[in-house]
């Protein structure tokens, strides 16, 4: 709902009987905050940062690709949510790490000039539940550095995401390529939203998702 709409709705809400009571106060309120989940770190306010997914060694050769693109859609979700925070493009990102010796999340902030630097270590990552069905699995630990300060200012673990929470997909019913494209924009998703506020009925909604 855009903002306008929200704003001429309550009028005609308020002018409800009172017997409506606490119903009607609670959709106003919804009106006007609709986003009822806070944000865990509010530390990327006005701020130049870069996301940088970097996969383990075991994950490293096969999901590369995957972490670069969880990496892309994270920095998209927090620019477009958090108030004048302002990503370095991935293409910049993974130029850097691709041309220097890998050292640490806080030497690549440092060199490309960010004020904070959210690194996704991505410790697990599949799409199948066995040879024929699709459920993604993953597991995260993201953390925030500071790179004036030098230090980790947020850190998060997010283990055993799973996608579809309830059931697995059939192999068949679509390419890999379209389940892994899902997967990787629901769980961007979940750590983006670390960062920002937003509506409960949302991750409902992707839990309760089936194909």
């Amino acid at each position: 709902m855009h903002r306008l709409s929200r704003w001429l709705a309550i009028p005609a809400l308020l002018s409800l009987p009172l017997a409506t009571g606490c119903s009607t106060l609670l959709t106003v309120a919804y009106l006007i905050q609709p986003a009822d989940m806070p944000a865990e770190f509010n530390g990327l306010k006005g701020s130049k940062f870069a996301v940088v997914c970097r996969p383990i060694i075991e994950l490293e050769f096969t999901d590369a690709g995957s972490a670069r693109e969880l990496a892309t859609l994270v920095g998209g979700q927090i620019e477009d949510q958090v108030r004048r925070a302002s990503a370095v493009g991935q293409h910049e990102v993974s130029r850097w790490i691709d041309e220097n010796d890998w050292t640490d999340y806080q030497t690549v902030g440092g060199s490309l000039g960010v004020d904070h630097v959210v690194g996704i270590d991505l410790e697990e990552f599949r799409l199948h539940e066995g040879s024929t069905l699709y459920r993604g699995r993953a597991a995260v630990n993201v953390r925030v550095y500071d790179i004036k300060e030098k230090k980790v200012v947020f850190q998060k673990r997010i283990d055993n995401f799973d996608f579809p929470a309830n059931n697995a997909i059939p192999a068949s019913d679509m390419p890999e390529a379209q389940f892994r494209s899902t997967f990787l924009r629901v769980l961007s998703q979940r750590i983006s939203r670390l960062f920002h506020a937003y509506e409960s009925r949302e991750v409902f909604a992707e839990e309760s998702l089936t194909f």
